[in-house]
């Protein structure tokens, strides 16, 4: 065999050279290849508050909340900055406390009070709720709740008070003036909620609920 015989390819061989010339051929023709830009890069997370600090901002909002109900004062420039300012953690604290104080006076059936303590703050929420609608004004069933949460903190102290000296007189003094202290400190935010030629009207379903508050502080023996 002379050197200028060509000696036959397999045909995979010649197969995989096809390939390669299409592969090239095409390249060519397509231009230069497209660089796809680079993603952008992901925006960083938000960063979640330590837990610390969430219970911080919790507290500071519920002691200037009960400020507002300790001091009450009908003339400051806005009254009504404690029922826009609503939060369900100090009134859970108030209604659960006085649920159990008042159970803890209670010599049998201590269950059965504290959920007794629940079923007139949930009643009173939703006559409050309902009342103050009827009426004209702009309420939800959330701040109702709250507003009763943290008025309820002088009825909390009286029932305490009763808790510690089981005398009726004592009591009676006790509830009347604590009653009074809640009464007077829910006013001016339900003053706020309503029109003022129907503050009354407000005002009466608050006062019925904490007079039966205060039956209960009473008559728990």
């Amino acid at each position: 065999m002379s050197l200028t015989d060509t000696v036959p390819l397999h045909a995979s061989s010649q197969s995989d050279i096809d390939e390669i010339e299409n592969l090239i051929n095409a390249s060519v023709h397509s231009g230069p290849a497209t660089v796809l830009p680079a993603r952008p890069p992901s925006p960083p997370r938000a960063q979640i508050p330590p837990v610390w600090d969430t219970v911080k901002r919790d507290l500071s909002r519920i002691v200037s909340n009960l400020k507002l109900v300790v001091f009450p004062n009908p003339y400051r420039e806005d009254p009504g900055k404690a029922l826009r300012d609503w939060d369900l953690w100090g009134p859970f604290f108030f209604i659960v406390f006085l649920g159990l104080t008042l159970s803890w006076s209670a010599s049998v059936k201590k269950s059965e009070v504290f959920a007794v303590a629940f079923a007139v703050l949930a009643a009173g929420a939703v006559i409050l709720t309902l009342n103050v609608l009827l009426l004209g004004g702009q309420i939800i069933f959330f701040q109702s709740l709250s507003l009763l949460g943290y008025c309820l903190f002088p009825l909390d102290v009286g029932a305490v008070i009763c808790l510690l000296k089981d005398n009726v007189i004592l009591k009676v003094i006790v509830v009347c003036v604590t009653l009074a202290w809640s009464s007077w400190a829910a006013y001016p935010f339900m003053s706020s909620a309503v029109n003022p030629r129907r503050k009354a009207l407000a005002l009466y379903p608050v006062f019925l609920m904490y007079v039966s508050v205060g039956f209960l502080i009473i008559a728990i023996d």
